[in-house]
């Protein structure tokens, strides 16, 4: 038995007996990375960057070695624990604590790895915050919709798989340990060489650990390899993508995460210079003055009426299909007349890329801040956010109700959100007029969620004006059209096609149910111009942000893959003047140009701007995008550059450009609001 055999000559074979663990996990890791590459890479897009590919992989395994030293450290700890103490009980433990200690280890890393595949099909990105948020959704629906997938029957099968092997390897190395024969024998072998292997061994093991042999450990940071983003990607190991993750969470819950000290500003003061520059015109005297503002004064009709505000924050209504609409690819049905009769902004960005973070930026009046948790989320959750966008409605006498197609209390709490921001009423799923058929798995379908919104548009008449704010939920993965639809025509255009992985062009109803969900948002349209509504009732209508399965790694449609449309229904005694709809704007400023439009001279808090009344406004988004005009830049978080692009505001394009002064006033604008923004979300 292995207990027979003692100090070094047992330790160092300890220490061979896990290399071919090693390098089987080393394989199944490059292996499962090169099956992510054939899965997700678009490779047209990357047929001209081979030698960055195999740099990725060079990179991948160097953060692979890393993960697997640090598997690897408890067991170190323990033959050299043996080695100096010489404890036999040890020994007799060093065979089971390789066996069960590596078979649980590896069953957990690549239970990562599966679960991050899935995570990447659905986000487009290795695990983010909407992993920590994960278990304030609604879970019912959350496993309903993992169980509908038939890939997760594939995945569990191919989990067993690996686990077996790695048992088998295990179990080989495990009774090589028990018997009384050596790997190697170093009974003849003088002091120094056994100092110098085991030294050897620590040292491979720390470098290993590092990554790098430069000043500063590997970190997502090194990730950086290429001009394209899925390249990037494909390198990170995602268990340091959780590992970073975590770090961010634990430094933001401790409230340690200061945006001031991440963009480097060393006082309040130079925030200002940066806010200042970009409004000159008003009169801005403190940080606190750039976000109260106010509403004007020139329309008298707003004198002697408050007109209805209905805000409409549609599930996934990504801005790429709308402009990809035609005969052969028909998303919009009659939403299309509505969209040309009336206002629509389309250089626009939503906040991010869930739903938490649009409710958030738009009912906050702020911008969505990078490595921070949602403060619907928030352990420091205010009970009234001084800049909601409720409380300038009820000042003004209005009655607030916040419309939620899914379960108020299942989905993050959001019906205790919009109670605390100060909605008189709050109505969910569970407060609908709603039978099986109307339901799916995250709520009610948008045919039913609209005749609910329309009967108590009717039913309620109080005499209040009213603001509405109502969030659908039918246009959500899985994609089930349950009842018989005819749909109009739908042949996916090559342009979008190319941005889709094949199983996102396989669902074959996702345009179905988003076509669905735009006609229905029309018939409510429709409903409201032709009834006594019509004169005194405004439409405003989002995304909550794009279709997850459009995503396109290349940086010329980043802005495509990623924005919604912004749509508005103005009663024509309401109009006061021509409107630009080339200006950019973003969730935080939708709010601001409501306000405007039904509000007369009442003040308010807002980091967004009134997109009517100004002609060069910013928009940006959690990720970094930020765009005004004919110019934008992509913020890199992970050395503080930023790549420079053109704005081709006909095709919606990015073109990757020289950087520019205008190009460094972004960076600068970015930095300077979303520092504000923390502190004032702190305060």
């Amino acid at each position: 038995m292995m207990y027979k055999k003692s100090g070094f000559n047992a330790v160092l074979n300890g220490f061979l007996i896990i290399i071919p663990i090693n390098l089987l996990m080393m394989s199944l890791m490059t292996l499962f990375r090169f099956v992510f590459l054939l899965y997700f890479a678009d490779f047209k897009e990357i047929s001209s960057l081979k030698l960055y590919i195999l740099k990725a992989f060079w990179m991948g395994f160097r953060f692979d070695l890393s993960i697997l030293a640090y598997i690897n450290i408890p067991v170190t700890l323990t033959l050299l624990f043996y080695l100096f103490f010489k404890k036999d009980f040890i020994l007799k433990l060093i065979p089971p604590v390789i066996k069960y200690y590596y078979l649980v280890v590896c069953w957990l890393l690549f239970f990562v790895l599966f679960f991050d595949f899935g995570f990447f099909s659905y986000c487009k990105d290795h695990y983010n915050y909407f992993i920590l948020n994960i278990f304030n959704e609604d879970i019912t629906a959350l496993l309903r919709t993992i169980i509908v997938d038939y890939r997760i029957y594939i995945v569990i099968i191919l989990l067993g798989v690996v686990c077996f092997f790695i048992y088998k390897v295990l179990l080989r190395g495990y009774r090589r340990l028990q018997s009384d024969n050596n790997i190697i024998n170093t009974s003849y072998w003088k002091t120094p060489k056994k100092i110098f292997s085991i030294v050897l061994i620590i040292a491979i093991q720390f470098i290993s650990a590092r990554g790098t042999l430069s000043k500063l450990p590997l970190s997502l940071f090194h990730s950086q390899i290429s001009p394209d983003s899925f390249i990037n990607l494909l390198c990170v190991n995602p268990v340091y993508s959780l590992i970073d993750l975590e770090y961010h969470k634990i430094k933001n819950s401790k409230n340690i995460m200061d945006l001031r000290i991440l963009f480097e500003y060393k006082d309040d003061n130079e925030i200002f210079k940066d806010l200042k520059f970009f409004q000159p015109k008003r009169n801005i005297d403190s940080l606190q003055s750039y976000y109260i503002k106010k509403t004007g004064s020139e329309n008298e009709t707003l004198k002697m009426m408050n007109p209805n505000v209905i805000l409409i924050v549609m599930e996934s209504f990504g801005e790429m299909p709308v402009l990809y609409n035609s005969p052969i690819f028909d998303v919009m049905g009659e939403l299309k007349n509505h969209f040309e009769q009336d206002t629509v902004f389309y250089n626009f960005l939503p906040a991010g890329f869930l739903t938490v973070q649009g409710v958030e930026s738009i009912i906050l009046n702020i911008p969505p801040r990078p490595f921070s948790i949602n403060i619907i989320q928030s352990s420091q959750k205010p009970d009234s956010f001084q800049a909601s966008a409720v409380i300038p409605y009820k000042k003004a006498g209005y009655h607030t109700v916040a419309f939620y197609g899914g379960n108020i209390k299942k989905w993050r709490d959001i019906g205790s959100f919009f109670k605390t921001q100060g909605f008189k009423e709050v109505i969910g799923e569970e407060n609908m007029q709603v039978q099986k058929k109307d339901k799916h798995e995250w709520g009610v379908k948008d045919d039913c969620f609209f005749k609910n919104l329309k009967h108590y548009l009717i039913e309620n008449q109080n005499g209040k004006p009213k603001f509405i704010f109502a969030v659908t939920t039918g246009t959500h993965a899985p994609y089930k059209m349950s009842r018989k639809y005819p749909a109009l025509p739908l042949e996916i255009p090559a342009e979008i096609a190319k941005t889709m992985s094949v199983k996102d062009l396989n669902i074959k109803v996702l345009f179905t149910l988003y076509q669905f969900a735009n006609r229905e948002l029309a018939k409510f349209i429709s409903y409201i111009k032709k009834s006594k509504f019509a004169d005194n009732t405004i439409i405003a209508v989002t995304g909550d942000h794009s279709l997850r399965e459009l995503l396109s790694y290349s940086k010329e449609d980043k802005f495509l893959c990623s924005s919604v449309p912004f749509y508005l229904y103005i009663p024509e005694k309401l109009k006061t003047k021509h409107i630009d709809t080339s200006v950019s704007g973003s969730h935080m400023d939708i709010m601001p140009t409501l306000y405007n439009l039904s509000l007369y001279d009442t003040e308010y808090v807002s980091f967004g701007n009134d997109l009517i009344n100004t002609t060069d406004n910013i928009a940006l988004n959690i990720d970094g995008l930020v765009i005004q005009n004919d110019k934008a830049i992509k913020y890199n978080f992970t050395d503080h550059k930023i790549y420079s692009f053109i704005f081709d505001r006909n095709t919606k394009k990015l073109l990757q450009t020289e950087e520019t002064q205008k190009h460094k006033n972004l960076k600068r604008y970015y930095k300077a609001i979303m520092t504000l923004c923390d502190i004032f979300v702190k305060s």
